[in-house]
């Protein structure tokens, strides 16, 4: 007996002097692994479930990260709207067109010759990557046509013609060179009530009446309406004046619309103008009456749209659109 009791005394020491080695533990912890072979684990106690903390918010970074979402599919002669970052430079394969409004908005113009599928990329201000999208391009199938007319409507001939396509020359160049912001969505709507004529991309041939000129074949960049002299003409969009004209040589009366992000209007043939350089219209607001002045065999309105590459100061490379094309484009949700 006195033995059993040395032997049980002995083990209760030996569990104190274990226990001191594993050194304090706190109220409520939990201790994991062998207290002789190193400093022991400790898991904090777990909260309830109502008093777990509020997850941390995502890092501001990943909020701005560069992003672009654009129309799905496009066409030759048309146009590509994209959602990105605001006033992020855009690309087209590659090359700098356009830059995305406070709204994050982005025009880009496409060429009549447009390959198949495009990349169009922007790169947030400081980020250290560029997001892209490819965009399948529809080919175009256009006609050709033959017009028979007097020599000085087919390209001025006597010096006062000369003089008066000059002049106008350069006032175009100036408007062209202007540019202003947008004052509404991309969302276009039919300048005349009136049935289509001749079609944006037609190849055509002018032929002189008489052999005192040689004759001229160009393509039809706009889309022509067929309605008599003294129909209302009204903005297709919201924008600006950059030109208001009664009498330029090619185009006749014509109203050069700024509708921003490099996009403009230009009405032509008019009759009458009721707006002037600088004014800022709303979309629908009357610009002036149809005609037929300047270079055209009968009464119409020519309806044209421009698209300008907001970073090159060459207008040689602004392209014309479609303006039928124009009318379906919607920005992306």
């Amino acid at each position: 007996m006195e033995a059993a009791k040395r032997q049980g005394l002995i083990a209760l020491l030996l569990a104190g002097v274990l226990a001191g080695c594993a050194g304090p533990v706190s109220d409520g912890a939990v201790v994991s692994g062998d207290a002789m072979a190193g400093p022991p684990i400790v898991s904090e106690p777990v909260p309830p479930p109502d008093l777990q903390p509020e997850p941390a918010p995502e890092p501001a970074a990943a909020l701005t990260d560069p992003f672009i979402r654009c129309s799905a599919a496009a066409k030759q002669g048309g146009a590509i709207l994209c959602l990105t970052n605001p006033r992020a430079p855009v690309t087209l394969d590659g090359k700098a067109v356009a830059t995305a409004g406070e709204d994050g908005v982005a025009l880009i113009g496409l060429k009549r010759d447009a390959p198949a599928q495009v990349r169009v990329a922007s790169r947030r201000e400081g980020a250290e990557h560029e997001a892209f999208a490819m965009v399948d391009v529809a080919a175009r199938s256009d006609t050709v046509s033959k017009f028979t007319m007097e020599c000085g409507r087919i390209s001025p001939q006597t010096a006062e013609q000369k003089r008066h396509a000059e002049v106008s020359w350069v006032r175009k160049d100036k408007a062209l060179k202007a540019f202003a912001a947008p004052l509404a969505p991309v969302s276009l709507i039919k300048p005349a009530e009136g049935p289509y004529s001749s079609a944006y991309g037609v190849t055509r041939t002018y032929v002189p009446k008489t052999k005192d000129c040689e004759g001229s074949t160009s393509v039809h960049n706009g889309q022509d309406i067929a309605i008599p002299t003294g129909t209302e003409i009204h903005a297709p969009m919201a924008g600006t004046v950059l030109l208001a004209d009664p009498d330029l040589y090619y185009e006749g009366g014509a109203v050069f619309l700024d509708l921003g992000r490099g996009l403009m209007s230009v009405t032509m043939h008019m009759s009458r103008i009721d707006v002037k350089d600088g004014d800022t219209v709303a979309q629908g607001q009357l610009l002036g009456l149809s005609g037929a002045t300047g270079r055209v065999t009968g009464p119409h309105l020519h309806w044209a749209l421009k698209f300008r590459n907001v970073f090159s100061d060459d207008r040689g490379t602004d392209i014309w659109l479609d303006p039928m094309l124009m009318l379906d484009l919607k920005t992306p949700e």
